[in-house]
């Protein structure tokens, strides 16, 4: 694929890496699945992803071929490309402990996928009034990882002390 796919190559790359972040969600809640109230948390996270993966759908499907065949931003390209270099069950693999696992979403919700689904439905939400909507979900979305996991998960320690299953 090169520098100069569509924007709607660009929606299938996107709508794969929610979809991967979905998977690395739902990886997660099976890891700790033996401490129901952080498997809940992240398989709440995972219900997030496959949302903002319709949600782009949706976008798409609204969008015209002429839209579709447009030439797509080549920083957004890279940023999806990159998005889904490193497969789910490689970093899933990385994960030992609840710190480990705090850690990679941090890095999956600062990441380029977030990025990504902004300027998608930005720039391509045809109702201002959703685009408002679904950018204020996206935010609420990134916070909780720092605002409502569980609390007393909250420091590294605790966190260290919660060993993965494998």
């Amino acid at each position: 694929m090169s520098n100069k796919a569509t924007v709607g190559e660009l929606f299938e790359l996107a709508i794969a890496a929610e979809k991967a972040a979905e998977e690395l969600y739902r990886g997660l809640g099976i890891k700790f699945s033996h401490h129901q109230e952080i498997a809940d948390f992240w398989k709440e996270y995972a219900a997030e992803e496959a949302g903002h993966a319709r949600q782009l759908e949706d976008i798409r499907d609204t969008l015209s071929p002429d839209q579709l065949s447009a030439l797509a931003d080549p920083r957004q390209l890279k940023y999806a490309r990159r998005a889904l270099q490193s497969p789910v069950e490689k970093k899933l693999k990385c994960v030992k402990n609840l710190e480990d696992a705090y850690q990679l979403a941090h890095e999956l919700e600062s990441s380029e996928t977030n990025a990504i689904f902004e300027f998608l439905i930005t720039d391509f939400s045809v109702a201002k009034k959703s685009h408002s909507f679904l950018r204020a979900q996206l935010g609420e979305h990134i916070g909780r990882i720092m605002t409502e996991f569980p609390a007393r998960f909250g420091g590294t320690a605790s966190r260290l002390a919660i060993k993965a299953l494998e």
